[in-house]
């Protein structure tokens, strides 16, 4: 009864250890593979720790070779957007300007009590009145109001609203998102022309995102934040 008692203290800790080196976003949503990950390490655990006769390196070695696995993924999602959309999926549109995507509804497999459901957490009780509603990589809901309905910021009340852009990544670690262009209806020169305008490249920047119409915020990888002027392919 001892040894038993030692070995699931011993396997609990393992798995507590297992958890904390795939990162802290393990403790929130799990993208599919990490679940898939989690799941097995569970299982993993679970023979030696209700079978004496297992020796606890039956448990400990195969949960140290899926950390190895997980840590390889991690790096190739990191260095790969392809793969990262392979694996992890993508960011899908579900409402636009308050019209539901019905099609897109039906190939994630979301009922309109669910989307509903997922609106109503943002304190949103009519998909009419959302600008964009996005289903998140990790199976989330993600709403944003529309300005006309929302209560406006101190900024917003010194001047006029404006609509409200795809609130997504135009660029992550210099590297062009090029399906949230395409989204956005914004074209790869337009976006290379604003940057040069404001004598930036690529290579500077954190990350970038849509702020409204006609302008884009970000991030530099030395710290500063800036909002800049998105040009059309004319205007230079």
């Amino acid at each position: 009864m001892i040894t038993i008692f030692i070995r699931a203290i011993l396997l609990y800790v393992s798995m507590i250890f297992a958890v904390r080196l795939m990162g802290k976003k393990q403790l929130g949503q799990f993208e599919p593979y990490e679940l898939a990950m989690t799941l097995l390490i569970a299982d993993i655990l679970a023979t030696p720790m209700s079978d004496v006769s297992t020796p606890l390196l039956h448990g400990v070695i195969p949960v140290t070779a899926m950390l190895g696995i997980h840590a390889l993924i991690t790096v190739i999602l990191t260095k790969s957007d392809k793969a990262k959309a392979l694996i992890s999926g993508k960011p899908s549109i579900i409402i636009s300007n308050g019209i539901i995507d019905y099609r897109e509804l039906k190939r994630l497999s979301l009922s309109v009590s669910d989307l509903l459901e997922g609106i109503r957490e943002f304190g949103i009780l009519n998909p009419w009145d959302v600008e964009y509603a996005i289903m998140e990589a990790n199976g989330t809901i993600t709403a944003f109001e529309k300005s006309n309905k929302r209560a406006p910021t101190a900024e917003e009340l010194t001047r006029n609203l404006k609509k409200d852009g795809y609130p997504t990544s135009l660029i992550m670690d210099g590297k062009i998102q090029r399906s949230n262009l395409q989204m956005s209806g914004i074209s790869v020169k337009s976006l290379l022309n604003s940057f040069a305008y404001a004598n930036l490249s690529l290579s500077d920047i954190l990350l970038a995102t849509l702020k409204d119409e006609s302008s884009i915020i970000l991030q530099t990888k030395t710290g500063h934040n800036l909002c800049i002027n998105l040009l059309t392919e004319g205007d230079v």
